[in-house]
């Protein structure tokens, strides 16, 4: 068997087989055997590294991008911690009514404002950990969620160009810019769940599959902010 990586075809009968050469030397009983314990050795290995290109080289998963996902199952699937929006009830109270913060473009544009963590139109790292730090108080959520942000710019701006025109007549508060980001950030949360917080039943570990390996359009119901 012929692999390709890189460019480079390797030939793992070969590897595996040995060399042909024949040694005229002698050794002693001794050597002969350590000699024999080498190649053994090294047949193990170059067998193990074959075998490893051999699944890299291949889609060991097989997923079924037409199952619909049924939104009440995924929303249990991670345990996201709740987000503490009282931190910011000062600068971004207004948006917050009495009761659970209702998530609307204006109160995540007011996070990110006051927090600067939109800069000049993108993400700035260092402010963005700052917010997050103060919005989850959970390590491990920060950091998914910052991966997240810091690589939604494509999705973001592919949301702004897809979203509905607003109804004739009717004025937007505000751009749903940041939200399109938390929303991009919380599935890249759902895919990225830390351990310690996913649940892995059989129907999250198809649904992160799904989000994962299938396009868009094939996928059922998307993951909501909770």
């Amino acid at each position: 068997m012929a692999i390709t990586v890189t460019g480079k075809s390797f030939s793992c009968a070969r590897l595996i087989g040995g060399s042909s050469r024949t040694w005229s030397y002698k050794v002693g009983r001794r050597h002969q055997t350590e000699l024999r314990l080498t190649k053994i050795m090294a047949r193990q290995i170059a067998l193990l590294i074959c075998s490893l290109l051999a699944m890299a080289g291949c889609n060991p998963i097989d997923v079924d991008c037409t199952r619909r996902q049924d939104f009440n199952v995924v929303k249990d699937c991670c345990a996201y911690p709740t987000l503490r929006f009282y931190q910011f009830k000062g600068q971004c109270g207004k948006y917050m009514p009495v009761g659970a913060p209702r998530i609307s473009p204006c109160l995540y544009e007011c996070i990110f404002n006051k927090t600067n963590t939109v800069v000049d139109g993108a993400i700035h790292p260092g402010n963005a950990q700052l917010m997050l730090e103060k919005l989850f108080g959970n390590q491990d959520f920060e950091e998914a969620y910052f991966n997240g942000l810091m690589g939604c710019s494509d999705s973001v701006q592919e949301m702004l160009s897809n979203r509905r025109p607003r109804p004739q007549g009717r004025t937007e508060q505000c751009s749903p810019f940041s939200l399109f980001y938390a929303l991009c950030a919380q599935r890249y949360v759902f895919d990225h769940c830390p351990s310690s917080s996913w649940s892995g039943t059989e129907s999250c570990e198809v649904a992160r599959l799904q989000n994962m390996n299938c396009s868009k359009p094939t996928r059922g119901s998307s993951n909501r902010l909770p």
